[in-house]
């Protein structure tokens, strides 16, 4: 183990050279390679801080279980690599895996095989599968390769589990993991068993709930758990090697932001005090209820999981409290995050949208919104009072606006003057020196790119006119239909003639020249030019290869290209050019090609770096400046490693890190990082105090009694025969009857996205994933069900997918149940008692029910409370009944079933194959209206010299139209 870590470490001489390690030095922390060494040494959960490098360590474990010369193969004598799949992780991660190998230099054919749903059929895969190799595939599609054998458990090496904390008893990857596990055990002839190495850089979510790292533990079979926050030593000694500068900026908000700040805080404080008083059944914590917390994402979760289990109970005026204090915790994000007009939209649209609904925001009424709205008002235009004219006795407005601009955007001016003039002082860098500006999403993004081009007054005018437009739509129509200015308010009339002023300001107006002003010459030559054409005639003299006409065609390109290479003059000169070189030939002018010195300005958002992209990008780009205009915790360390592993003779990274003092994105910023904290000393401290988890297979369950009896020809005992499978605990004797209850269940392959499967077959259901026309799981030869959630409901009844989908079971079995399963988490109960009225109405689901029973009466409604009820429902139905013909189960609702559908025609009447099949291709046709069109007609010729009437009567008016427009058609000319 000791030498396996050897190849994954960096920065120690003593260890091999690098043309024999997996990964070249320089390229991971020397941590990851210890927490390398560790997992590799014991399966276990790893919990590392985030940001820290997760999808780096999760790489290393590739690279070396695909390396047949060197990895794992290598050790332990196998011909092949070894076959390992890699879970949980999302696309692009899958996509940032591959980068990073690549950057390693891994070899194509050491890469890991993407399986998704494009890979082909299971034989296939299977194909994939016997050649070994590491997998990132979907957990679909592999629980589904699982009980259709096409990866066998015997020949599946372990397994790399991403996003551990997602894992939980009932999710599809717990649902591999046993089959996997148990499988594996049973069918190893040296009691080997897989492994199962679990990541997560989420320990807020791990530490949630009750015992909730014990349970995600006992899911995956580990024992194990492995902690790696950011105040551990390896991890401090080593990003604190070479730390990078860093220039900490806390920027006041301006006097109306703190305003409106209170404001909304006021309006929460408002909000949280009527919810109390609304829920006076609930026992709410006043520590989460809390202003500093509302600021927070989880200050949602906090209050959805208090209201759960009595929503059905809530008033319409408490549910709508409780979507307002979602919408004034966005505005805490969006008065830091947008600009002022942006801002004024934005409440403005909220204002609009409560009038509109029957249950309006009742904060709205209150002082805090006035002055929300006034401040706000305030930051973007004022209407101030002329004085009275001679001319007018009555007193005129004028508006001017302000368009405050963002104090970050002031100090991001003044940071970035900052760097050019350091960047001045040093002496001339050999090609362009980078400056990354990370901002949170791509909108922030293009408007400091704006800003830093076009300066405050024009970026904020272009804002400015769009609103203008969009505003002033409905002044232009009420001006139009009243027939002039009086129909509008004094405000209105302001703001329709700011539009014109705004667009001029941008736009401008063509100045004509008149009397003595000057007027430029149409031929003008700059002095520059003039300058250049006079250099090249004295280098050309005494050249007798150059003609006048070479010349002069000469003189013009240089021109062309000098004009082309002239940049505007910005707000910021962060280009210069470089020598030119003392050779002063014409061929080297030409073809000379020069590194050029500048800087560069580069603006990215966090949100285009998903997954693991953030050290791509830093290596990509090498910056030696990094402002960071928002602040992200998972991008801070990924400059710290990138730091660290920099070479010793490079220059540290300047990074300068931009904050609003006392404003919600501090607050955020530093509850991220104690929530983290805090996280991770209760996962040290359980450590310390937890038990050593005993991962039993459950072997008395059914599934593990019939695996033991079917699988290898073993016996169904334990310990030689001395223990039975089950105890019957009346008569104290083992039991020696083989069970006859049925357990065959077909189960549609896109079922497998719910927790059901998992729990039906953790209750001893035997599951066979196939995919079905109709219905979702077929129990027996006459029950099939349709389940449906409740969202899945709600839509199925919008689209009207829900009336096909009974009619298809109600054609094809004896008894079609609907199925409704419910969360567990939340009230059993399908509406509120308040909603339900006495009329029936369109919209109302109670009222799409009734209906759907009176067209189905065969339709049988099962009401479920979880999964495991709906388990309890499905082993009752199946007690009386034969077991499913799983065949016959995927044959119906096919095309194969033609010949049932058309079998209802008399036997005396003989049926010309070769037109019925001509039939089932006509335009429209199928398989459902031929019955109805062979009764009318007795040939296709019958068929086709029908009226448009008769054949709208006869296939209906769709097919009808499209059955007359095909046999009157023309060919076309050849």
């Amino acid at each position: 183990i000791e030498m396996d870590s050897k190849k994954f470490r960096k920065g120690d001489d003593s260890v091999e050279s690098n043309d024999q390690s997996m990964i070249p030095t320089g390229l991971m922390p020397s941590y990851l390679a210890e927490a390398f060494s560790e997992l590799y040494s014991e399966d276990g959960l790893l919990v590392l801080g985030k940001g820290l490098g997760l999808l780096s360590l999760v790489a290393s474990f590739c690279r070396f279980y695909g390396d047949v010369s060197e990895g794992f193969a290598s050790e332990s004598g196998l011909t092949k690599p070894p076959l390992v799949f890699v879970l949980g992780l999302r696309e692009d991660e899958r996509t940032s895996l591959i980068s990073i190998l690549e950057t390693w230099g891994t070899p194509p054919t050491l890469l890991p095989t993407m399986v998704t749903n494009e890979s082909g059929q299971g034989k296939d895969r299977a194909l994939l599968y016997q050649r070994g190799g590491v997998f990132c595939i979907t957990t679909r599609i592999l629980i589904v390769d699982l009980l259709t054998n096409v990866a066998n458990s015997k020949d599946i090496e372990g397994m790399l589990v991403a996003h551990a904390e997602q894992v939980t008893e009932q999710s599809t990857e717990g649902f591999i993991i046993r089959i996997f596990q148990t499988q594996k055990q049973l069918c190893s002839k040296n009691d080997r068993n897989g492994f199962v190495k679990a990541f997560s850089e989420s320990p807020e979510t791990i530490t949630s709930g009750f015992s909730k790292v014990d349970k995600i533990m006992k899911t995956l079979f580990v024992k194990r758990l492995y902690l790696y926050p950011r105040f551990h030593c390896a991890i401090v000694e080593e990003l604190e090697r070479r730390a990078p500068t860093v220039d900490e900026f806390h920027q006041e908000l301006s006097p109306k932001m703190k305003e409106i700040q209170n404001a909304i805080a006021v309006a929460v404080q408002t909000c949280i005090r009527q919810l109390k008083n609304s829920t006076k059944l609930i026992d709410w914590n006043d520590e989460e209820l809390s202003v500093e917390n509302c600021v927070t994402k989880n200050f949602d979760m906090t209050i959805s999981r208090q209201l759960q289990k009595d929503w059905h109970r809530l008033k319409p005026e408490t549910k709508r409290l409780i979507e307002d204090l979602r919408s004034l915790r966005t505005l805490f994000q969006y008065l830091i995050n947008d600009d002022c007009i942006q801002f004024w939209k934005l409440i403005n649209n909220i204002k609009t949208t409560s009038a509109s609904s029957r249950y309006p925001s009742m904060w709205l009424l209150t002082p805090a919104a006035d002055m929300l709205f006034r401040k706000s008002k305030d930051r973007l235009y004022k209407i101030l009072k002329q004085e009275k004219s001679e001319k007018s006795t009555d007193p005129s407005f004028r508006l001017q606006p302000v368009l405050e601009e963002s104090p970050k955007w002031r100090l991001l001016k003044h940071i970035v003057k900052e760097i050019y003039e350091d960047y001045s002082k040093k002496t001339k860098c050999i090609g362009p020196v980078n400056v990354l500006i990370m901002a949170k999403d791509v909108r922030t993004v293009v408007a400091l790119k704006r800003y830093l081009v076009e300066g405050k007054e024009k970026a904020m005018t272009h804002t400015w006119l769009n609103y203008l437009q969009g505003y002033n739509d409905r002044s232009r129509s009420v001006t139009k239909n009243s027939g002039g200015m009086t129909g509008i308010t004094e405000e209105s009339r302001l703001l329709l003639e700011e539009e014109g002023r705004a667009r001029q300001l941008i736009y401008g107006r063509r100045k004509r020249v008149r009397g003595g002003g000057k007027r430029k010459a149409l031929n003008q030559i700059p002095d520059y030019v003039r300058k250049n054409r006079r250099i090249a005639r004295e280098k050309s003299r005494g050249k007798e290869t150059s003609h006048e006409d070479d010349l002069e065609r000469r003189a013009v390109l240089d021109e062309a290209v000098q004009e082309t290479e002239r940049e505007p003059d910005g707000i910021f000169p962060i280009s210069c050019g470089g020598d030119s070189g003392n050779d002063d030939t014409d061929e080297s002018r030409w073809f000379n090609i020069q590194q050029r010195s500048e800087l560069r300005l580069i603006l990215k958002s966090y949100s285009s770096i998903e997954g693991n992209q953030a050290g791509l990008l830093l290596s990509d780009l090498d910056p030696k400046y990094v402002v960071l205009y928002d602040a992200e915790i998972s991008f801070v360390r990924a400059i710290e490693i990138h730091s660290s592993l920099q070479d010793k003779s490079q220059e540290l990274i300047r990074v300068f890190f931009m904050l609003f003092q006392a404003s919600a994105e501090e607050k955020s910023f530093k509850l991220a990082l104690e929530r983290e904290k805090n996280a991770f000393e209760k996962l040290i401290h359980h450590k310390r105090t937890m038990p050593v988890p005993l991962n039993t297979l459950a072997a008395t369950t059914q599934e593990m009694q019939l695996a033991l009896d079917n699988v290898n020809g073993l016996s169904g005992t334990y310990a030689n025969g001395t223990l039975p499978l089950a105890v019957d605990t009346r008569t104290r004797q083992g039991k020696s009857t083989q069970s006859t209850e049925k357990r065959e269940i077909a189960v549609d392959v896109r079922e497998f996205r719910s927790a059901l499967p998992s729990v039906l077959h953790q209750g001893g259901m035997r599951l066979a994933p196939v995919t079905l026309t109709v219905g979702d799981f077929v129990l027996s030869k006459v029950h099939c069900i349709e389940r449906k959630s409740l969202s899945d409901l709600f839509g199925s009844f919008a689209s009207g997918r829900l009336y096909s989908q009974a009619e298809s079971m109600s054609k094809y079995y004896e008894c079609p149940c609907l199925l409704i399963e419910f969360d567990p988490s939340k009230a059993f109960c399908l509406v509120n008692e308040n909603d339900i009225g006495i009329e029936i109405r369109n919209d109302s689901v109670t009222s799409k029910m009734v209906l759907l029973t009176t067209h189905f009466p065969k339709l049988r409604i099962l009401w479920s409370r979880s999964p495991h009820e709906t388990l309890r429902v499905f082993k009752t139905l199946k007690q009386s009944h034969e077991e499913v013909d799983v065949d016959k189960a995927v044959d119906i609702g096919q095309n194969e079933s033609v010949e049932a559908l058309l079998s209802e025609v008399s036997d005396d009447d003989e049926i010309n194959e070769t037109a019925r099949d001509m039939l089932l291709r006509l335009p429209g046709v199928s398989v459902h209206n031929a019955r109805r069109i062979m009764r009318e007609c007795d040939s296709i010729a019958d068929l086709a010299q029908m009226s448009r009437e008769e054949l709208k009567r006869v296939a209906g008016p769709i097919v009808g139209q499209k059955l007359f427009t095909f046999f009157r058609q023309k060919f076309g000319a050849t």
